[in-house]
């Protein structure tokens, strides 16, 4: 009973403090007085699903990846998903990364204005027999009139380990780090973000290793009036068809800049066959230490432009799914974290009636090195034809035991001189 409460409370916190956290109301209308159901902190708590677990060394750290979907009668307000992870008592560090997502309009295939998924706070939760890992993750897809029923699915991997074996912090956990821009249409389709951190902030022997968290797309208001009752005004909301929607994280390498800051860049690309103004938000958090390896991937993001020369029309509405294998990775621990995706409609632009790219499945061996994931991904309108191409990026996240990294390092040579 006592665990429920505790459990009770933590997810609470998290919503409390996310809504004081959100922008101003907008402007009440007509539509918004409609009420909205929103699920309580115990209703979320009954939908729990559990997390599996991928591996655990026992004492010393454990992976597990799990997933949640929810649904919103309409596009006014995004699907907020709480959810919490018991985790072993040892455990006292401890995160989660946003491994995937998965946007559907529940009736029928729409234009977009804006595409979110996003893990907006994490917390570690310890009290005297509890421990656990407490999220929200908030997914959103409309079109101009916020009209239409919409699912989020969120797909996650959470680790935490003992800091007594393992030298890492986990930074800006909580709320992560925002980066945002405005894109005009004439600055081209690719945007670009950077995040310099404070001067100072890590130390000499520490590496460090970005953990992605979300991204939030949408079209800027512009004047767009579509055949319906009411007349158009010039604050209306636009929409278009999707051609193309990317993201990629990334960061040199796992060394700090000179002074000690942390340092990353976030690239986006949103577009219907033109490329218009939109806003981009992207979130992150970090880990640093001596025990933090990295093994990057590269994702470049090349826009499309129109109709493709070679379109097949073949229908292909369903979800691909690939496996992958990583071999070599001289790491204690391996937790891979999706930093690049890119969705493409294979001819030319359509309207959207599910979305989305994720990671699941994975399995880490430390014996003979390997991590394996099954990567899958869907793009399709209502009909699911033209088909569509979709590319990801992993970036390992590795860490060693403090014990395992000092017998890794070379052996002191001692010489001794006659006299």
């Amino acid at each position: 009973m006592n665990r429920l409460v505790l459990i009770s409370l933590a997810t609470c916190l998290l919503l409390s403090l996310s809504a004081c956290a959100t922008k101003k109301a907008e402007k009440k209308t007509p539509d918004s007085e409609q009420k909205v159901k929103i699920p309580t902190a115990f209703e979320q708590l009954s939908l729990k699903s559990e997390a599996k677990t991928v591996f655990e060394d026992a004492g010393k750290f454990i992976l597990l990846e799990g997933s949640k979907c929810m649904q919103r009668d309409n596009g006014r307000e995004p699907v907020t998903i709480v959810q919490w992870i018991e985790m072993p008592g040892y455990i006292d560090s401890g995160t989660v990364v946003l491994n995937g997502w998965d946007l559907r309009y529940v009736n029928q295939d729409r234009e977009v204005n804006s595409m979110r998924a996003d893990i907006t706070h994490s917390k570690l939760v310890k009290n005297a027999g509890s421990t656990f890992l407490a999220f929200e993750a908030q997914g959103k897809l409309d079109d101009q009139n916020r009209n239409d029923a919409f699912e989020f699915c969120v797909f996650y991997t959470a680790f935490g380990y003992h800091s007594a074996e393992i030298g890492a912090t986990i930074e800006e956990d909580y709320n992560g780090i925002e980066t945002s821009a405005v894109l005009d249409e004439n600055q081209g389709a690719v945007a670009a973000m950077e995040y310099n951190g404070q001067k100072g902030t890590l130390k000499k022997n520490d590496a460090i290793a970005i953990i992605p968290r979300g991204f939030d797309f949408q079209f800027a208001d512009a004047f767009e009036c579509e055949w319906r009752l009411l007349p158009c005004k010039w604050s209306d909301r636009t929409d278009y068809p999707l051609l193309q929607a990317a993201y990629n994280l990334s960061q040199t390498n796992t060394a700090p800049n000179l002074d000690g800051s942390p340092h990353w860049a976030a690239q986006t690309i949103f577009k219907d066959n033109s490329t218009r103004a939109h806003r981009i938000k992207t979130r992150a958090a970090w880990i640093r230490g001596r025990s933090v390896k990295l093994r990057a991937d590269f994702l470049a993001l090349n826009p499309r432009a129109g109709k493709a020369s070679t379109c097949r029309k073949s229908v292909d509405g369903v979800v691909r799914t690939q496996t992958v294998r990583i071999n070599e990775l001289p790491y204690d621990y391996a937790i891979p974290m999706l930093t690049g995706w890119d969705l493409t409609n294979e001819c030319e632009q359509q309207r959207v009636q599910r979305a989305g790219i994720w990671i699941h499945d994975i399995r880490f061996d430390p014996q003979s090195q390997r991590l394996e994931y099954k990567v899958s991904s869907i793009l399709r309108n209502r009909d699911g034809a033209p088909s569509f191409n979709s590319a990801h990026r992993v970036t390992v996240l590795g860490l060693n035991r403090l014990s395992s990294s000092a017998h890794q390092r070379p052996p002191r040579v001692r010489l001794k001189i006659r006299e």
